[in-house]
């Protein structure tokens, strides 16, 4: 199906980032592709039924599937840029600052939380969640509340 090739694989997104600067700026462009591929395939009514399908196929075989797109989903796909710039270290990177330094592995993080919504088949939840993921990665004075599973704004003092 020719809209799940626009959300590249593990392979492809980690070749993208070797390609790239390097940097914070980069890891959150990249990831914002990523994000934004995904919400093509949401809103795409085939690409959303096929992305049913291949999230429950996937859960009941393998739990991290993060290597395995397109035959299966991990939320961990979208913020690999992100990752790969902290090397895993979720207290130093964009997002994890801004969500209590919890790694997006949690069930209720930023990306975390999109597999909540697939469960619940909750399409219109997981658009409105895509903004969400967008809002925190381009604006330093967004995180996401876990607790609340909600975007807020914090006015940082420098």
């Amino acid at each position: 199906m020719e809209i799940l090739s626009r959300l590249p694989a593990y392979n492809e997104i980690s070749e993208k980032w070797k390609s790239s600067e390097k940097d914070s700026a980069s890891a959150r462009r990249l990831t914002e592709e990523q994000v934004s591929a995904f919400e093509e395939i949401i809103k795409n009514d085939e690409g959303w039924e096929f992305l049913l399908e291949i999230f429950y196929r996937g859960r009941s075989e393998d739990a991290w599937l993060a290597l395995d797109w397109p035959d299966g989903f991990d939320e961990l796909l979208l913020c690999v840029p992100l990752c790969s710039l902290v090397n895993f270290d979720c207290s130093r990177c964009h997002v994890g600052m801004r969500q209590d330094n919890n790694s997006c592995a949690n069930d209720f993080s930023l990306f975390g939380y999109t597999v909540e919504l697939l469960k619940n088949n909750d399409r219109e939840g997981l658009l409105k969640h895509t903004g969400n993921i967008k809002e925190v990665l381009q604006n330093e004075n967004v995180y996401w509340n876990i607790k609340d599973r909600n975007t807020e704004i914090k006015n940082v003092a420098l």
